[in-house]
């Protein structure tokens, strides 16, 4: 085990706006962990709360808030040292509307209730290419459908991703739940689409994490859904 990885463990464990629980009641026993309480405990405020599932680094869920300081925001991820720059980066900026919890995905239920989500941001999640249940592959249907009742009613997704796959299982998938495609395109930053979204949306959305302007270095099209989860009776 990397001694720098060790460094970032210790010091995650300095921040209040960190949240590592230990996961094995949860997986093991059904235990929950801050399910319906991150704004009466942590944020103090009821402003829409906004999830980025597989944050890795943090970049993007650190990029948003500082965009869209009404909101609150959450990045999710399994491995506390990948979001430990996130964490850093926040703190460094001042930003009081940004935490991170290391959790499994998977266990989603453990740490949201039901109505308690606004958003969700699916940024460059690992593709799963032989995930054929998508029972692993988070931005597929079997997930959605388990997103949708965790966000409020006609609660939205975000999906930014360079794999065609993902693309286009998405775009079948979603509808399947129940949920609405009301934007997409295949090629966000060459095809004209960021001039035509509003302009809150364009700026997240040129939001350019280290991977990511790797894979566009690379030439890979970086590719953009946005899906209304079912309204709620």
């Amino acid at each position: 085990m990397g001694k720098d990885k060790l460094k970032k463990w210790e010091e995650n464990k300095s921040f209040a706006h960190v949240f590592e629980p230990n996961l094995l009641p949860i997986i093991k026993e059904g235990k929950t962990f801050m399910k319906g309480e991150w704004r009466s405990k942590f944020y103090k405020n009821e402003n829409p709360l906004v999830v980025e599932l597989g944050c890795g680094k943090g970049e993007y869920t650190v990029g948003i808030a500082q965009r869209e300081l009404n909101k609150n925001f959450l990045g999710v991820d399994v491995k506390g040292h990948r979001f430990h720059k996130g964490a850093k980066d926040s703190l460094a900026s001042g930003l009081i509307n940004v935490a991170f919890l290391r959790a499994r995905i998977e266990f989603i239920e453990a740490f949201f209730a039901e109505n308690e989500l606004d958003e969700i941001w699916l940024t460059f999640s690992d593709p799963m290419p032989n995930d054929h249940d998508g029972n692993r592959r988070i931005t597929s249907g079997y997930f959605m459908k388990r997103y949708a009742k965790l966000l409020k009613s006609g609660g939205i997704v975000h999906i930014k991703h360079d794999n065609p796959g993902i693309y286009e299982r998405a775009l079948i998938e979603i509808p399947q739940m129940g949920g609405e495609v009301v934007l997409h395109d295949s090629n966000i930053y060459e095809s004209g689409f960021l001039a035509n979204v509003p302009s809150e949306l364009k700026e997240v959305l040129e939001i350019r994490t280290y991977y990511e302007q790797m894979w566009l270095n690379e030439g890979r099209k970086i590719k953009y859904i946005q899906a209304v989860m079912p309204l709620k009776k």
